[in-house]
């Protein structure tokens, strides 16, 4: 998949961030500079049927898996592992943005990502940041919001 493509053709106003191969939104915050609650973390979570499912969380917390289970009226979830995640997304883990996916997937957006204009997320490779406005998220992912994140011991 190609995101700078996705987003042109979608007219989302957007920029991108080069930066060193990071894999978690905490080294990417330390490289460059961004603040982790400025950041959202984009992952794939796999249900009890081996569905795949996306929870997107600011940088400075985690999913709760009970939460998102409740959310998606799932009996478990688990996170899917990075092949899984890729092949869903056509993104390598630590770059999947939160639009412009292969699959179109169900999409479980903390609400407390609504509290900023613009994010920080995965630019489609693990060197690359790209800033998008959270309403712009909204409609392209039409997700569901809800209460899904817990306070990150890392921050």
């Amino acid at each position: 998949m190609n995101l700078a493509v996705f987003l042109r053709q979608n007219k989302i106003e957007f920029e991108f961030l080069e930066k060193k191969s990071t894999h978690r939104a905490s080294d990417a915050s330390r490289a460059t500079d961004i603040p982790l609650d400025k950041i959202i973390k984009t992952l794939v979570f796999v249900n009890q049927d081996s569905k795949p499912l996306i929870a997107i969380v600011r940088a400075d917390c985690n999913v709760s898996r009970h939460k998102l289970e409740a959310c998606s009226q799932s009996k478990s979830v688990r996170l899917a592992s990075n092949g899984v995640a890729e092949k869903v997304t056509g993104y390598p883990t630590g770059g999947i943005p939160p639009v412009g996916h292969k699959r179109g997937l169900p999409v479980y957006l903390d609400g407390q990502v609504l509290n900023n204009d613009y994010v920080w997320c995965g630019g489609g490779a693990r060197t690359r940041l790209v800033k998008l406005r959270v309403q712009d998220i909204v409609n392209l992912a039409a997700p569901q919001i809800c209460d899904i994140a817990i306070q990150s011991v890392e921050s």
